[in-house]
């Protein structure tokens, strides 16, 4: 079935598409004479190449600026206020960690997974012994 429908529908289409350029071309008046046109001197290329170059310049400004924009926007008013600080985190699998935090004068102990997060426990005192934080991060949640 291919075969038959690219000689005979397919292969006309073609090169119908390749020639009718050149046909156009050639029916075009003056088509015969070809033309030879100077050099273009270096005052002529100057002023679209600095037009190019502050373009350029101009959409990276404005880039940037979004950027900056985008980033003091993302931070939150308790982010921003320096209340809330990750302190460590560590990876338990690939979508499950436990990441400590200090919020205020305390720090929390935080289980994040795709179900959700969830405080594990919480030190209001400072860092807890090495020994009792190993265990915490053993621990399953209940």
């Amino acid at each position: 079935m291919p075969v038959p429908f690219l000689r005979r529908v397919a292969a006309p289409a073609l090169a119908a598409l390749v020639l009718a350029p050149a046909a156009l071309a050639a029916s075009l008046p003056g088509a015969g004479h070809a033309t030879v046109s100077a050099a273009p001197d270096a005052a002529s290329l100057a002023a679209p190449l600095v037009r190019m170059v502050l373009s350029l310049a101009a959409v990276l400004g404005v880039v940037w600026g979004l950027a900056w924009l985008a980033k003091r926007l993302r931070q939150g008013g308790a982010a921003r206020a320096g209340m809330i600080e990750i302190l460590s985190g560590v990876s338990l699998g690939t979508r499950d960690k436990v990441v400590l935090l200090r919020v205020g004068g305390e720090q929390v102990l935080v289980g994040v997974s795709p179900a959700g997060m969830r405080a594990l426990h919480v030190i209001r005192d400072g860092a807890p012994p090495p020994e009792a934080f190993k265990s915490l991060l053993g621990k399953e949640p209940s």
